[in-house]
């Protein structure tokens, strides 16, 4: 047994294409809350975001890939400086397990009798694989306000296994999980996250952060937890559970008022996975915002449930500042949203809603995914239409991805369409690791390619100064990327991809 003094909690390291950076720091609330409950217990606690630190840091890792953040030597130095007693490290990726499981190597060597600790969607939902690593000690699954405080009960003798929950350990050598079961109901109950150890101001000023802000000091924040849709694609259920627990309105205008004062703060990523799924709670945190006069602007960088949506409840969110509504449609077939996303969703509300939107001056932006397994070429190019249809010309398009812990890797490890080579390093959006009888990784980068070209083209016509000041927007974003998308472009065939 042994007290529990200094905590030291890290944000990996990132790997990322060479020729495309696709990733960006955002300041962690994750950590920030771990943080907060660990303050709160008396436990000095540190925060390192390996990413924003070294933003500037490119390590070569091979012909394609770069690893961005401070080097495994410079963490080394951070840890034998602070002498913690427990380090955390939260891998929300599984693409990004090798820089999390290198600290966990690093901390066992500088101090065999720290403790390491796993957290995150990937430990969450692989905990086994994460705890077979000698020097992972323990994995905290889903939420870990509450875990993460009974495990320093745990390490100081003040309680044993049987009050733990949603935790993973290694006993005998045997690995032991302990399934997630209880979520925190009352989410007033905890502090705010501890922005004082987030060094707000190395983020201040980022061009992209979750998307591209607008703002020099924003903020992300978080108004919920917990998500009731089954979407096949998605795994945030294993980390929030099925359950919508929200915040009191109350509890949330007082946690935005504290961040105006305390930083400045002009902007606000809304980072909740259902932030208008309860209308009348969402309606009062918006007139909250009004009427506290916070003049901040906002947008919600995961989307909005556009069946939660009414004009009554667009026009209260623009009135409170919100810039950008991302629907969350997914796709333009109702087949493949009802069978394959069983995603609740009646496309035909959807039309009128994003009509309204741009007719009260709001930017409006579209979320789709293409390649589900079952899903024809002509339902992909449903989705295409529906995007040009509402005048969307640059969505984000996803392409279907089995992250562990969705029914769509399920589907995809039992029906054996997991591409040949496949490993856990595919597991990103431009992966294409998905082969079905309808379609393999060629056919959909080709579909992709050819749908992209179509929706610029008709951006184009219908609005040739915007796409010129969009473009004009991206080259200076990312120069050699934009270049590259323009060459590629180019080379195509001119009647290639319309319909």
């Amino acid at each position: 047994m042994k007290k529990i003094k200094k905590a030291l909690l890290f944000i990996p390291p990132a790997v990322t294409f060479k020729d495309r950076i696709d990733i960006n720091p955002m300041p962690p609330l994750g950590l920030g809350y771990l943080a907060a409950v660990l303050e709160r217990e008396g436990i000095e606690t540190k925060i390192v975001d390996c990413l924003i630190d070294g933003w500037s840091d490119h390590a070569e890792i091979s012909d394609k890939m770069i690893r961005i953040g401070l080097s495994f030597k410079e963490i080394e130095k951070i840890i034998e400086s602070y002498g913690p007693d427990i380090v955390g490290v939260n891998n929300l990726f599984t693409i990004q397990r090798q820089n999390a499981h290198e600290i966990y190597k690093i901390a066992k060597k500088v101090n065999n009798m720290i403790i390491t600790v796993a957290g995150g969607a990937h430990p969450t939902v692989m905990p086994e694989l994460v705890l077979s690593d000698p020097n992972t000690d323990y994995v905290v699954l889903g939420e870990g306000e509450r875990t993460i405080i009974d495990l320093v009960h745990l390490l100081e003798g003040r309680c044993d296994l049987s009050g733990l929950d949603g935790f993973g350990y290694r006993k005998d050598s045997r690995i032991k999980v302990l399934p997630k079961k209880r979520f925190i109901d009352d989410l007033d109950s905890l502090p705010f996250p501890a922005r004082h150890l987030l060094n707000m101001d190395k983020y201040f000023g980022l061009r992209s952060s979750h998307g591209d802000r607008r703002k020099r000091r924003f903020s992300p924040v978080i108004t919920s937890r917990g998500c009731p849709a089954r979407c096949s694609f998605c795994s945030a259920y294993a980390v929030w559970g099925r359950s919508f627990r929200p915040r009191s309105c109350e509890n949330v205008i007082k946690e935005l008022k504290q961040i105006k004062a305390e930083y400045g703060i002009e902007e606000i990523m809304f980072e909740d996975d259902n932030l208008t799924l309860d209308s009348k709670r969402a309606e009062a945190i918006f007139d909250g915002m009004v009427q506290s006069r916070l003049d901040m602007e906002w947008d919600t960088p995961n989307g909005i449930a556009a069946w939660t949506l009414s004009e009554c409840l667009i026009d209260k969110m623009k009135k409170s500042g919100c810039r950008t509504i991302n629907f969350a449609v997914e796709s333009g077939n109702k087949d493949v949203l009802d069978r394959l996303i069983k995603k609740p969703l009646n496309l035909d509300k959807v039309k009128p809603l994003v009509k309204y939107a741009k007719s009260i001056g709001l930017n409006v932006g579209l979320f789709l995914v293409i390649g589900m397994p079952g899903e024809t070429e002509d339902q992909m190019w449903d989705s295409f239409s529906l995007s040009r249809e509402l005048g969307v010309f640059t969505p984000h398009i996803s392409i279907a991805t089995p992250y562990p812990g969705s029914e769509l890797y399920d589907i995809c490890k039992k029906q054996n369409y997991l591409c040949s080579d496949f490993t856990l390093d595919d597991l990103h959006i431009r992966s294409f690791a998905v082969s079905t009888p309808e379609f393999d990784g060629k056919k959909l980068k080709k579909i992709l390619a050819e749908g992209e070209k179509y929706l610029l083209r008709s951006f184009f016509i219908n609005s040739p100064m915007l796409f010129l000041k969009k473009c004009l927007w991206k080259l200076l974003g990312d120069p050699i990327y934009f270049i590259k998308k323009v060459s590629i472009f180019i080379r195509q065939k001119s009647g290639e991809g319309l319909r």
